[in-house]
């Protein structure tokens, strides 16, 4: 059964389009400012804060343990890598090859069409970076409870992945989407943003902010502007505040200024 097919494309080019996410786009669930691998499992759970819609969740991530060459293992998180890898992926679902298996939304590609659709959009990763990616969303534990305690949600990236090899060349996969994906697209509770804009910003936090505007800013005009605030953004955000108060000001300027090159 196909789900994604049946999503109407919006406003953008249908080659533009794929769409943010309610809550899942919105968590500080991405690794950027720390060593994204680890050789100590020890004090390994990075613990966050998140406000979404006024409402508060406690987010916690746990790294992947990655097998290397010799067997050697090591620990991944989640990074920048993942995030433009599963957003390629629920574009790649979006124009026809998603799919819903078991009730669970997922979608069928091969790693040749995913390097193309990253390729296109400025991010060449060889086919062992993809398929690591891939093993890094499957790996990785992303656990959110709300401030009341009375929602816990607990499950990786990808919960289910399938490879299976083609050719010499090319594999054929299956990944299924995390389950706040699935019950937001179950519950039609998304939003459609310009997906080859946002894989154009190579700024991580432009990139977030981006697809907040585009999922929670809608209604902002040049009359009725968003004022939000740097420390509440940047907290909340998967970069977290510096120390240094000059430090927050120079990277919240630098990603205003990338999001007006590209409006």
């Amino acid at each position: 059964m196909s789900f994604f097919d049946e999503i109407p494309i919006s406003i953008f080019k249908k080659t533009e389009c794929s769409y943010t996410i309610e809550i899942y786009d919105s968590m500080p669930k991405y690794v950027w400012n720390q060593k994204k691998i680890l050789n100590d499992a020890s004090n390994a759970i990075i613990i966050r804060k998140s406000n979404i819609r006024g409402k508060k969740f406690l987010i916690k991530i746990k790294p992947a343990i990655i097998e290397k060459k010799n067997f050697k293992t090591v620990l991944i998180y989640p990074g920048a890598r993942e995030e433009i890898v599963e957003d390629a992926l629920r574009k790649i679902a979006v124009h026809g090859k998603g799919k819903i298996i078991e009730g669970k939304a997922g979608v069928i590609f091969t790693l040749y069409e995913l390097q193309k659709e990253l390729i296109k959009t400025g991010h060449g990763y060889n086919l062992n970076e993809i398929k690591e990616s891939i093993e890094v969303c499957r790996g990785s534990t992303l656990e959110y409870m709300t401030e009341d305690k009375k929602k816990l949600i607990s499950s990786s990236f990808f919960p289910l992945i399938g490879i299976i090899k083609k050719d010499i060349n090319n594999f054929k996969c299956y990944v299924q989407f995390n389950p706040l994906v699935n019950e937001s697209l179950l519950n039609y509770s998304f939003k459609p943003y310009n997906y080859t804009i946002c894989m154009k910003i190579h700024s991580p936090l432009a990139r977030y902010m981006y697809k907040r505007m585009s999922h929670y800013w809608i209604q902002a005009h040049q009359k009725s502007p968003y004022t939000p605030s740097l420390l509440s953004f940047l907290n909340y955000s998967p970069r977290d505040l510096s120390e240094r108060m000059s430090e927050n000001i120079r990277a919240m300027k630098n990603t205003l200024q990338l999001l007006i090159k590209k409006k």
